[in-house]
């Protein structure tokens, strides 16, 4: 599936390698953030939704743990264990773009100051957040599958929950971009997105290099199943 700009441009703010937020912001903190989102508030509601319904009653009940506290519980869980998801890939991605360094980098990060660019750029935010909560939730359940953890899956795309997928603000802002750049007379920003496309061709190719396979994105949440035991949830045949 080719990269789309949308697409590449998120990558970059993904990766130490590129712009902004890599920056000013840790892993930890777009997690956090993006849980703070409505579309994360709502993946956190529909997981709540999931521990209740897939928690061992009798071990509910010797632990004292009533059902107003897996939610939260399970949130910290989660946000802790896809951060590690995402600092594991992340550092993996910079590494080797670091050896494929992209000659328009410098530009590519002085374009970062530019009114318009900013603007563009807080624009995006929701899909950035959005990419990141389906990114770990989909790979969060993908492990507790092979690993026969005794879980619903929340991610909309596997389930197909169509309400969780109209919550998810990819399209609507998308849109709002569209219109914004279409409008725009900015060269900066102009030429930020045509940096961004040539920077996120230059990543996906320095990542193609990688001689040995690199570890798969589930693999980072192996040991999750113990947390998840302390809130009931079983694990095996």
């Amino acid at each position: 599936m080719p990269l789309t700009r949308r697409t590449i441009v998120i990558a970059l703010l993904l990766s130490a390698a590129s712009p902004a937020y890599a920056q000013s912001q840790d892993k930890a903190t777009l997690v956090r953030e993006a849980f703070t989102s409505p579309y994360g508030k709502a993946l956190t509601a529909e997981l709540g939704k999931s521990l209740r319904a897939s928690a061992d009653p009798a071990c509910l009940a010797d632990k004292a743990l009533a059902a107003d506290q897996l939610e939260p519980r399970s949130r910290d869980i989660v946000v802790t264990w896809g951060t590690r998801m995402l600092e594991g890939t992340g550092a993996l991605i910079d590494r080797q773009t670091a050896e494929n360094s992209f000659a328009g980098a410098a530009e590519l990060e002085s374009l970062k100051s530019n009114a318009d660019v900013k603007r563009y750029l807080a624009m995006e935010e929701p899909i950035r957040q959005a990419r990141i909560l389906d990114l770990i939730f989909e790979h969060f359940d993908r492990y507790n599958l092979i690993s026969r953890v005794k879980l619903g899956a929340v991610s909309p795309s596997g389930t197909g929950n169509e309400a969780l997928l109209r919550l998810n603000p990819t399209d609507a802002t998308e849109e709002k971009l569209d219109a914004f750049a279409g409008k725009s007379r900015s060269k900066a920003l102009k030429r930020f997105l045509q940096l961004s496309e040539q920077a996120g061709a230059a990543q996906a190719a320095a990542i193609k290099t990688i001689s040995s396979p690199s570890p798969l994105p589930h693999t980072f949440f192996k040991g999750v199943e113990t947390d998840l035991a302390e809130l009931c949830i079983r694990s095996g045949k």
